[in-house]
């Protein structure tokens, strides 16, 4: 890719464009710093960018900070950030061997399609809020539109078939971009004060697909605010509001005894209201049982039978016996009960 950007000059002159670069885009706006990590080897440039991710929240964090990363709490990036957790090595993980080694191609497939753009590499630059320097961003792409005179972001994504069509489409079948991903651009143009971008990505389907996205300014400085609450707990080093998830992890060895806590009013709507989900659930499971019951009747010695858009079927099926295997495990377990009044003589 950088062999392609040294001839970029050559080609915006053919084409009467101005050469840009990240410098100008940041006079532009005049928002952000460029940090370049000039070290003298990948590993050593990955090692360095990661060390300064850690001094701030990066776009990637903006989905968790949010909660809207299902594999990942608020608390969890606490505890990488306040350095008592070590983030997770995912670099072997398939999907993200593949993500770097189609992110060099999608890029320089974005540019050709797209002539009238001058797309910059973001690879070794970690960009920094002048107002909010714990806020930092990494590009994958920069993008001067000249007939605009406008700066954009370049996103590139990869993503499985499966995930392609659940995640990238809405209801409809519409192409969307996922929530947890339109949080990092909006973290992005936070930081570099730009208008609008393009995910440029491979869902599984026979090309790249585009999805533009453009800046809202209540969505700015809600991640603003949420960047610079979340920072607030790093370094005030205080927990932030844990998940049902989290307690295991924050307190594995809790104190012995009940807490009575009768006094909170918050807390008794809720456990009322747990007491009847259970009880609700447990009631359709019993409607349910019966409901199927019934059904069998009417399949009697066929395989099945439809109704309308509707079918059940009974037909004859079986498995080889095995023995489970249970490993051995240790930690918190929740139950939930209701205390009967004792007797009174």
């Amino acid at each position: 890719d950088s062999s392609t950007s040294r001839g970029l000059g050559d080609v915006y002159k053919r084409q009467g464009m101005k050469r840009v670069t990240v410098d100008m885009a940041a006079q532009a706006t005049g928002l952000f710093d460029v940090h370049r990590f000039r070290q003298h080897t990948k590993k050593e440039r990955e090692s360095a960018w990661h060390a300064f991710r850690a001094l701030g929240v990066g776009g990637s964090d903006m989905s968790t900070i949010l909660g809207l990363n299902p594999y990942s709490t608020p608390y969890d990036l606490w505890l990488e950030k306040t350095n008592r957790q070590q983030p997770e090595d995912i670099s072997g993980k398939w999907a993200i061997v593949k993500g770097n080694a189609l992110e060099v191609e999608l890029r320089r497939r974005f540019r050709k399609l797209h002539p009238e753009y001058q797309v910059i590499d973001g690879t070794d630059i970690s960009l920094v809020s002048k107002q909010h320097p714990l806020m930092h961003a990494s590009l994958d792409g920069f993008v001067y539109d000249e007939a605009s005179d406008s700066w954009g972001v370049l996103e590139i994504k990869t993503a499985n078939a499966n995930r392609g069509r659940t995640d990238w489409h809405d209801e409809t079948g519409e192409l969307i971009a996922p929530d947890y991903y339109l949080a990092q651009v909006t973290h992005y143009m936070a930081v570099t004060g730009f208008t609008w971008g393009v995910f440029y990505a491979d869902i599984g389907e026979s090309e790249p697909v585009e999805v533009r996205f453009e800046r809202d300014e209540d969505d700015i400085h809600a991640v603003i605010k949420a960047a610079e609450d979340f920072w607030g707990f790093v370094t005030r080093d205080e927990m932030p509001a844990l998940t049902g998830t989290d307690v295991a992890k924050a307190y594995p060895e809790p104190s012995e005894g009940i807490e009575d806590m009768s006094d909170s009013t918050d807390l008794r709507e809720l456990m009322a209201d747990y007491r009847q989900a259970a009880a609700d659930l447990n009631a359709l499971k019993t409607r349910k049982e019966e409901l199927q019951d019934c059904i069998l009747t009417y399949i009697g010695d066929h395989e099945g039978v439809r109704c309308g858009n509707l079918q059940a079927t009974y037909k004859h099926s079986s498995r080889k016996g095995y023995t489970r295997v249970v490993e051995p495990w240790e930690g918190r377990t929740f139950r939930f009960s209701e205390i009967k009044p004792k007797k009174t003589k």
